[in-house]
């Protein structure tokens, strides 16, 4: 019974709770200086590696909400042992934080502190094979693109993200969806062992023997239970792939999105090296929709028959792409702190009819738009395989509540805009479209309530969509690893979501 393992985690070591406590029952505001001087002993520890936020100019990020966010300073440790120290210090000064691993968030405090420290994992970042070439051990803060480098040589690959610039942390603590999903699952299904910081800088090493509750909350808990410094990730033989692209114009997106639920079926059982994930996207510059798909295949082989049958529909465009590794397709990182972003998600049974629409509400939002020309929405939808979900009984099973026959289907809301002053029209046409979304899920009797924490928008409650039993027992081993609540909405890494 799980909360037996939970009255174990309370045994663990909790070296600075009495410091902590005693500024906690003080009730202690945060106050910037209390950064400043956490930020100037820690200049004293790490010289070179403790860059005050006025004179950062090498530091960049994906989101441009998050490069403009002001923080105190910016550290970057090499080891497990200097983020102790670091939480250590960070702790004893209450001195708010956010950990930054690729940065691929979209808010304020979720990678970059809001007046605080940022601990940067970025030189965490090498990937080192077992000697029988079947895991990897993977630094906390590695890139995606990295981590395929790493591997491609010894012609290995890991379960990894679809865009390089992804790190390794938010990744796979939140889920980890991947091109590879339809054969070996998500990330968080393939991490054998994590080593992690707890709320008191403790270091500790947690798997399916070690902690085991902890395992199976850092299985899709988010930034909830410490910071983690490194994973071990089953690896596998993988070649080169085949990734072909084509669009299609709006005229055609009904027989199109039908032609794609039978490929996801595909992907489920007939073929496990089909992949297909598809977006629909508005053009203010050329005012029209289209709808794009990527095809992929985990084998070497040019325009599988799979996608025949898609690629029959009347298209824009000739079919492009072709062999590749998965190194060189996620090489590319682009440039970064341009846009404005903001993702929204949701997951439901297969439904064709719910997909047509979704593309309907898509166009009344775009419409409510009206002159506004710099918001960029695009909805992109891809399937949680069978076998994905499947995986997710493995090792105890994860957090995420997800237990159907067959798959589901998974969309990302993502929006994007350049100019500060349409963050209120895009965080409206978010909510909106979502709102309405699950509406016509729900009248279609179609919706699944897990919500992608990866993919979610503030306000959108993950942790109920992960059941409430899952709930209850993520909320009782975060009391039981952090009764001070450092990792708590109300304590001091604040960002991305909160279990309590």
């Amino acid at each position: 019974m799980w909360f037996i393992h939970v009255i174990y985690l309370l045994a663990l070591p909790f070296a600075s709770a009495s410091a902590v406590s005693a500024i906690y029952s003080q009730g202690l505001a945060y106050k910037e200086a209390s950064c400043q001087q956490a930020c100037e002993t820690l200049a004293s520890e790490y010289p070179g590696r403790l860059h005050y936020e006025d004179v950062d100019t090498n530091f960049t990020i994906w989101d441009q909400k998050q490069l403009q966010t002001v923080y105190v300073c910016r550290v970057e440790p090499t080891s497990a042992s200097e983020v102790s120290q670091v939480l250590q210090v960070l702790v004893d000064n209450w001195c708010r934080f956010a950990v930054k691993c690729g940065g691929h968030s979209r808010y304020p405090d979720d990678s970059v502190s809001i007046g605080g420290v940022t601990i940067d994992l970025g030189l965490l970042n090498t990937t080192t094979l077992s000697d029988d070439l079947t895991t990897a051990r993977v630094g906390g803060g590695a890139l995606t693109r990295q981590v395929f480098a790493a591997l491609d040589p010894y012609g290995l690959a890991y379960v990894g993200g679809r865009v390089g610039q992804v790190g390794m942390g938010g990744f796979a603590l939140g889920g980890g969806t991947s091109v590879l999903s339809a054969k070996y699952g998500w990330a968080l299904d393939s991490v054998l062992e994590y080593e992690i910081v707890l709320p008191n800088a403790t270091i500790v090493t947690v798997s399916e023997t070690q902690h085991p509750d902890l395992y199976y909350a850092l299985r899709g808990g988010g930034n909830n239970f410490g910071i983690v410094t490194a994973f071990n990730v089953t690896v596998f033989s993988q070649g080169q792939v085949y990734a072909g692209s084509r669009t299609f114009a709006d005229d055609q997106t009904d027989r199109f999105l039908e032609e794609a639920e039978k490929i996801f079926t595909i992907e489920d059982a007939e073929d496990t090296n089909v992949v297909l994930e598809y977006r629909y996207a508005y053009s203010a510059a050329q005012n029209s929709y289209t709808m794009s798909s990527t095809q992929r295949y985990a084998e070497p082989v040019t325009n599988p028959p799979a996608f025949d049958a898609l690629n029959a529909i009347p298209a824009l465009s000739n079919l492009s792409g072709g062999i590749t590794s998965l190194a060189a397709s996620t090489s590319f990182s682009g440039p970064l702190g341009r846009t404005r972003n903001i993702f929204a998600s949701l997951t439901h049974y297969p439904s064709v009819e719910l997909g047509k629409q979704a593309i309907q509400i898509f166009k009344e939002n775009v419409q409510s738009l009206g002159n506004v020309t710099g918001v960029n929405p695009e909805l992109i939808t891809y399937s949680i395989p069978a076998a994905a979900i499947e995986n997710m009984k493995t090792r105890g099973g994860n957090a995420l509540g997800i237990d159907v026959e067959g798959h589901l289907v998974i969309n990302l809301l993502s929006v994007s805009w350049t100019n500060s002053t349409n963050d209120a029209t895009a965080y409206a046409f978010a909510d909106s479209f979502i709102g309405g979304f699950k509406q016509a899920a729900e009248s279609l009797d179609v919706l699944h309530p897990f919500i992608y924490i990866n993919y979610a928008n503030k306000g959108q409650d993950v942790f109920s969509g992960y059941g409430e039993e899952n709930k209850q027992k993520l909320i009782a081993i975060q009391e039981s690893i952090d009764p001070d609540g450092v990792f708590t909405s109300s304590g001091l890494w604040r960002g991305f979501f909160k279990v309590r």
